[in-house]
C-alpha cells in the first residue's frame, strides 16, 4: 500500500499551496533562500498523514530531487520569468511562456511522483530496519 499516491499529494500539496499568502511566502524563500516548494509542501503533507521526517530524511527527500530540480524544473523557471519581460514586444511571447509554464508545472508534478516512490522506500526501509531492531 502507498503511503501517498502521486495524485493525493499533488491535490494535498495545491490545497496548501492555495492557503491566502501562502503563495507569496512560499515564493519569497524559492527567491531568496533557494527553498523547492514541492519539497517544502510534500513534506507538510506526509507529516500531516502521521510520518516523521525530520532533517536527515527531509535532506534525503531534497537529495532524491535534486538533479530532477537543477536540471529540469530550475531551468523551465529560469526561460518563463525570462519570457514575462519580453510578452509586449515580442508578439508570441505570451503563448510560448504559457506552454513553458504548463511544461514546468508537469515538471513539478513528476517531481511529486518521484518524491512519492522516494517515500514509499523509506517506509518500507525504516519497517524492515524497525523489525530488525536497527535504527536508520
Amino acid at each position: 500500500m502507498k503511503a501517498m499516491t502521486p495524485e493525493q499529494a499533488w491535490k494535498e500539496i495545491g490545497e496548501r499551496y492555495a492557503v491566502p499568502g501562502r503563495a507569496a511566502e512560499l515564493l519569497q524563500q524559492q527567491n531568496e533562500r533557494g527553498v523547492d516548494v514541492v519539497l517544502e509542501l510534500f513534506c507538510e503533507c506526509a507529516q500531516a498523514r502521521g510520518f516523521r521526517l525530520d532533517a536527515r530524511v527531509r535532506q534525503e527527500a531534497d537529495d532524491c530531487v535534486r538533479d530532477w530540480r537543477a536540471q529540469v524544473v530550475q531551468p523551465l523557471r529560469q526561460v518563463r520569468h525570462a519570457l514575462k519581460p519580453m510578452m509586449e514586444r515580442v508578439s508570441d511571447a505570451a503563448q510560448l511562456r504559457a506552454q513553458i509554464q504548463a511544461s514546468e508545472l508537469q515538471a513539478e508534478r513528476v517531481q511529486v511522483g518521484m518524491l512519492c516512490e522516494w517515500l514509499d522506500k523509506y517506509l518500507a526501509r525504516s519497517a524492515a530496519a524497525s523489525a530488525a531492531g536497527c535504527k536508520i
